[in-house]
C-alpha cells in the first residue's frame, strides 16, 4: 500500500485534528507552509512498511527533473536540510534537488555495518539496509517522482558510517557522499581497515565526498593535534574519521576533503557541516561570470554573453548526465533588460536561445515577437506572435498580434 499526505511544520496542533476538522480549522490550512509529503513503500528486503519525507522543488509544475539527496535519520534533519538546500539554490550556488528523508523504524540495526555484543540485539544490518536503498528505495524514487540519476547520500554518526560504508564497498550508487562526524571507530573501526585496503582498488572517478570532524575529546585544555597523537578511547572516535578521510584524500579519483569543526559538537555539528558540504559537493555548480550581464557598458557581445551561458549549462549537464537547459525566465529577463537599454543588438541572442532551447513554449515566442516589434519589423513580429498563439499563448499575445495587424492594414 502507498500513500502520500502532506508533511506541514505546525507550531501547535490543535486537538481536533485527532478527531476531525470543523470548517474553520479546514480553511486554515491554506495558511500552513508545505515542505514536503509523507510517502511510504513497502520492503520485501525488510520485511516492512518503510515511510519516507519527500520535498520536490516547486519549480516541478514546469516540467523539470532533479538530482536526489537521500537522507539519514530523516525525521531529525528533514527540514533544516530543506531550508539549507533553498538557500543555496536562491544564491546559484547548487542546483534544486527532490529530497528523501529516511526515518528510522530501528536505527540500531539499519545503520551499523557489524555486529557487536550478544546475538539479544539487532546491530549489523548496514549491509541490508544499503540493499533496499539501492535495490527499492532508489528505484521507487526515480520511478514516481521527477527525479534523474544523479544521488547525494547524506548521513550523520551511525548515519554517517553507513554513508562511508557505501562509499567504500558500493561506490557507484550515489555520486556524492557527506558523512558527518561519522561513527567510523563502531566495529571496533572495522570499516577503517577495509577503508586503508579498498580505497587503493576502487574506482572512484566522478565520486565527491565531504567529512566533517566535531570536537568531540570532552577536554577544553587538548588541542586537535594533540587529540591525533593520544591513544585513548576518549579521542578514537575523533581519530578514526581522521585516518579515514586521510585515506580517502589518498585517492586521486576521489575529489574528496575533510574539515575539522573545533566549536562545534557531535550534536551541533550537522547543520554548520551541510552547507559547507554541498558548497564543496556543487562546486562545480556556481556560475562566476554574472558580473559580465551587468556591467553598465558590457565588455562582451551579445553572442559571448550567451556562449558563457550555454557553457556553463553544458558543464552541468556532463556533470548531472542530463541535459539542463539555461532557465527560460533568467535568459528572458536578461534579454528584456537590454532592450529597455535600448540594446537590441545584444538583447536578440538571448531572446534566440530561448526559442532553440523551448520550441514548445508560447512565452519563447511572444517574447521573440517583443523584441521584433521593438525594432519595428512588423513581419517577423507577427510571424512570433502567431507562433505564440499557435502554442496556446501568454496574456497580452493575442491583443499585441491585432495591434500589428491593424498597424499592417
Amino acid at each position: 500500500m502507498k500513500r502520500s499526505v502532506y508533511v506541514i511544520i505546525m507550531a501547535v496542533i490543535p486537538i481536533s485534528l485527532c478527531f476531525g476538522q470543523s470548517l474553520e480549522d479546514q480553511n486554515a490550512d491554506s495558511n500552513r507552509i508545505s515542505i514536503g509529503i509523507r510517502d511510504q513503500l513497502h520492503s520485501e528486503v525488510l520485511g516492512e512498511e518503510r515511510e519516507i519525507w519527500v520535498h520536490v522543488p516547486e519549480s516541478s509544475i514546469y516540467g523539470g527533473k532533479y538530482p536526489v539527496l537521500y537522507l539519514l535519520d530523516g525525521a531529525y534533519h528533514f527540514e533544516s536540510v530543506v531550508g539549507i538546500v533553498k538557500a543555496n539554490v536562491i544564491n546559484r550556488l547548487i542546483p534544486e534537488m527532490i529530497i528523501v528523508a529516511i526515518p528510522n523504524t530501528n536505527r540500531y540495526r539499519d545503520l551499523t555495518t557489524a555486529h557487536i555484543g550478544d546475538d539479544s540485539n539487532p546491530s549489523g544490518g548496514g549491509e541490508h539496509f544499503t540493499k533496499f536503498i539501492g535495490s527499492e528505495l532508489i528505484p521507487y524514487i526515480e520511478g514516481k517522482y521527477p527525479a534523474i540519476e544523479h544521488r547525494t547520500f547524506v548521513g550523520h554518526s551511525l548515519g554517517g558510517l553507513l554513508v562511508a560504508n557505501t562509499l567504500v564497498k558500493y561506490p557507484g550508487l550515489f555520486d556524492n557522499y557527506l558523512a558527518i562526524d561519522p561513527s567510523i571507530s563502531w566495529g571496533p573501526n572495522q570499516l577503517l581497515g577495509e577503508a586503508r585496503t579498498l580505497m587503493k582498488e576502487v574506482d572512484f572517478s566522478d565520486k565527491s565526498l565531504y567529512v566533517a570532524v566535531a570536537n568531540t575529546t570532552n577536554d577544553a585544555t587538548m588541542s586537535f593535534e594533540q587529540a591525533l597523537q593520544d591513544t585513548t578511547t576518549a579521542t578514537l572516535h575523533l581519530r578514526s574519521i581522521v585516518e579515514f578521510s586521510k585515506a580517502a584524500k589518498s585517492n586521486e579519483q576521489l575529489a574528496s576533503d575533510w574539515k575539522y569543526y573545533p566549536n562545534e559538537t557531535h550534536g551541533t555539528l550537522p547543520v554548520v557541516a551541510e552547507h559547507h558540504a554541498l558548497r564543496f559537493l556543487f562546486s562545480w555548480y556556481e556560475f562566476k561570470n554574472w558580473n559580465e550581464f551587468y556591467m553598465p557598458e558590457p565588455r562582451l557581445s551579445g553572442e559571448e554573453l550567451v556562449g558563457l551561458i550555454v557553457a556553463h549549462h553544458d558543464k552541468v549537464s556532463d556533470k548531472l548526465r542530463h541535459d539542463y537547459l539555461p532557465d527560460e525566465f533568467e535568459v528572458n529577463r536578461l534579454a528584456y533588460m537590454y532592450l529597455s537599454r535600448g540594446d537590441a543588438e545584444r538583447a536578440f541572442p538571448f531572446f534566440e536561445l530561448n526559442v532553440k532551447n523551448y520550441p514548445e513554449h508560447a512565452n519563447a515566442f511572444d517574447a521573440m515577437g517583443d523584441y521584433y516589434s521593438h525594432i519595428g519589423d512588423q513581419a517577423n513580429a507577427l510571424k512570433a506572435f502567431s507562433k505564440a498563439i499557435a502554442l496556446g499563448g501568454v496574456d497580452g499575445t493575442k491583443e499585441k498580434l491585432e495591434a500589428l495587424k491593424q498597424e499592417k492594414e
